[in-house]
């Protein structure tokens, strides 16, 4: 009985996460997941209020995943209208093999805090567009590239999305290894393949994640990657002029590992750094995080955001969720409904440490005040 409540517990965990990445497909799938393993408990025992508490949880869930169903739709609808849309591929390089597009629906206004960050990408790839007259004036050339870089789980991936979202421009979300292959002049015409489908649209934008690991400094012993770097770098500077329309954003914890070529001008003209979580944005995440959820009295979000002082985002994400599942459980294991209380929250914060230490944080001033 405690296996299914475990790996309920689990799905309901991963249905988060996939929910904040945008991902309703997944987080539907993890939520019907919970709700059959709950309802394997609930048959299991023999307390009838316990098992009562466990249905109505599996119902509940049930539901959530039918709520998630239309942005399933619009989600398919988005992808498949871009695949239509891309140019033949040459060469046998196939984008539709690898390629995930889409047509975010996230905004700035989902992006918790970092607003000077969002302040530099609206002057760099935002007003260009939106204010062609007035970039034309004064010389401010739209479309380029820009590198997001900071810790693990500070929100780089959402940024991009929103940038997408607020251009409504279509969104290609790419990862190295899907690009890279071992057959000598495929990873290459991968490449070539991922600017051209992008190209077919008036505004697109492509995100490449860990983008140190398809640009990384030269001069070791691959000979793919001797091959593979030159060509990014040639598209890259092939974006200059031809398409006003194409943005590249690049997303990376380790900065420090890009090779110095893609940092020139015409290139990543911007490095932006995506830093921690400050107060504001601390507290908009725990309010998005527990919006809805049953918090008692003594549970101070504000106090609680000033604690979180040196938290990513993602880790304030883990505390919300550990901080629920203790009355969650003790719901689903003896029946007992209580609302999530200050002291949830004292037990989530020590299993939960900070994942970005003062070190490391150090490392990203030091690089940025190198560039």
């Amino acid at each position: 009985m405690q296996l299914q409540l475990d790996r309920a517990k689990e799905n309901l965990q991963l249905s988060d996460e996939a929910i904040a990445r945008g991902d309703y497909s997944k987080a539907r799938t993890h939520l019907l997941q919970a709700a059959r393993y709950m309802l394997e408990s609930a048959q299991r025992t023999d307390n009838p209020a316990v098992k009562k508490q466990r249905a109505a949880y599996a119902r509940e869930f049930e539901a959530r995943a039918r709520a998630l169903e239309p942005r399933i739709e619009a989600q398919k609808r988005a992808a498949e209208a871009a695949r239509r849309a891309l140019p033949e591929p040459a060469g046998g390089a196939n984008p539709q093999d690898w390629l995930v597009i889409e047509r975010p629906a996230v905004r700035f206004d989902d992006v918790a805090g970092l607003e000077d960050v969002k302040q530099q990408i609206r002057l760099k790839l935002i007003y260009p567009f939106t204010h062609p007259e007035e970039a034309r004036r004064f010389g401010v050339r739209s479309g380029g590239g820009i590198l997001l870089y900071g810790p693990p789980g500070t929100g780089k991936t959402l940024i991009a999305k929103a940038v997408a979202g607020e251009l409504d421009a279509a969104f290609f979300t790419v990862k190295p290894s899907e690009i890279m292959s071992k057959w000598v002049g495929e990873a290459e015409q991968n490449v070539a393949a991922l600017f051209n489908a992008a190209r077919s649209y008036e505004r697109a934008i492509i995100f490449i994640d860990e983008v140190e690991s398809l640009l990384p400094r030269r001069g070791g012993n691959s000979t793919v990657m001797n091959r593979v770097v030159p060509q990014f770098l040639a598209e890259l500077d092939g974006m200059a002029g031809r398409h006003s329309g194409l943005l590249l954003i690049g997303a990376t914890n380790l900065p420090w590992l890009i090779d110095d070529a893609a940092m020139r001008p015409g290139r990543f003209d911007e490095k932006i750094y995506v830093p921690l979580p400050d107060l504001a944005a601390r507290l908009k995440i725990l309010q998005l995080n527990l919006k809805d959820r049953p918090l008692a009295s003594d549970v101070d979000l504000p106090a609680l955001a000033e604690r979180l002082a040196g938290y990513s985002g993602a880790d304030i994400v883990r505390i919300c969720q550990r901080a629920c599942e203790i009355p969650f459980l003790e719901a689903v294991t003896v029946g007992t409904r209580r609302d999530v209380t200050a002291a949830d929250f004292e037990v989530a914060m020590e299993e939960v440490k900070s994942s970005v230490s003062g070190k490391e944080l150090k490392k990203y001033e030091m690089w940025a005040g190198e560039r």
